[in-house]
């Protein structure tokens, strides 16, 4: 059997560690994840989800607890904390993330806004989910696979993001087969290999208020239009506070309904 600790959490974590329950030649002997008191935006709990599985479950707290268990693989989707040189080296054949985003094109945070604001200038209308090799910095590890899903000029954040969860969770289940069979190791790429331009982003790098000269000006100019258009929508991800502007040192929240502003 092949051993995997699962380190996870949201929607997507629950579905893929589902997928490791379901696949005969895996075991999972331990998953680590957020504690029980925690309330994240999303539905489901992969703490949860995992004692319902009869796993072992470990809080982020207790990460370094991992060491103690015998595994081939550290399996990462969604995982908050940021591994260590002796806990990436700690498994038999390599620790792995699930990346949602397009690598090497887009590291770090936010990248479902990002990818939706550079969507136009940079005509690339395509989003991508990734499987990679961890390495100590992040997101740069060598590409395992890809899978890739449309950017639709109606697309907001949280739209682009729910389509890229069902082409993340196929992504994983394929790439299953070939942690079992050691194959895993022929098909890494390294990221230098890529062309293409380079974004990383921190979570800093969000800035949700649009001005209202810059709201006035959109009425008159369509390329300011559409630019503060892809704004709104790329900041468009419910429970999250969206794009707005301050009219009389109040917040008005700007959302999109198709084509069009909303407020």
């Amino acid at each position: 059997m092949t051993s995997v600790a699962f380190l996870g959490s949201h929607d997507l974590g629950v579905a893929c560690l589902e997928r490791l329950a379901d696949h005969p030649a895996i075991e999972v002997p331990v998953v680590v994840t957020y504690p029980p008191a925690h309330e994240g935006w999303w539905e489901r709990s992969v703490r949860k989800r995992a004692a319902e599985l009869g796993y072992p479950v470990l809080s982020l707290a207790e990460e370094r607890d991992l060491l103690t268990y015998d595994v081939d693989y550290l399996l990462s989707v969604y995982y908050p904390n940021i591994l260590d040189a002796e806990l990436l080296d700690h498994p038999r054949e390599a620790a792995i993330n699930l990346h949602q985003a397009e690598l090497p094109r887009y590291r770090g945070s936010n990248t479902f806004t990002h990818a939706i604001q550079n969507a136009r200038p940079d005509d690339h209308w395509r989003y991508g989910t990734t499987m990679h090799v961890m390495v100590e910095q992040v997101d740069a590890g060598p590409i395992i696979d890809r899978r890739f899903v449309e950017i639709r000029p109606t697309d907001t954040a949280r739209s682009l993001y729910e389509r890229t969860r069902e082409a993340s969770i196929q992504l994983f289940e394929d790439t299953l087969p070939t942690l079992v069979s050691g194959d895993v190791h022929e098909t890494v790429t390294p990221q230098a290999a890529f062309d293409g331009k380079r974004y990383f982003y921190l979570k800093s790098d969000i800035d949700k208020e649009i001005p209202l000269d810059r709201l006035a000006a959109a009425t008159d100019d369509d390329a300011t239009a559409l630019a503060v258009y892809d704004t709104i929508r790329s900041l468009d991800f419910p429970p999250f506070e969206p794009a707005y502007t301050t009219v009389g040192g109040e917040r008005v929240h700007l959302t999109t309904d198709g084509d069009r502003f909303s407020h």
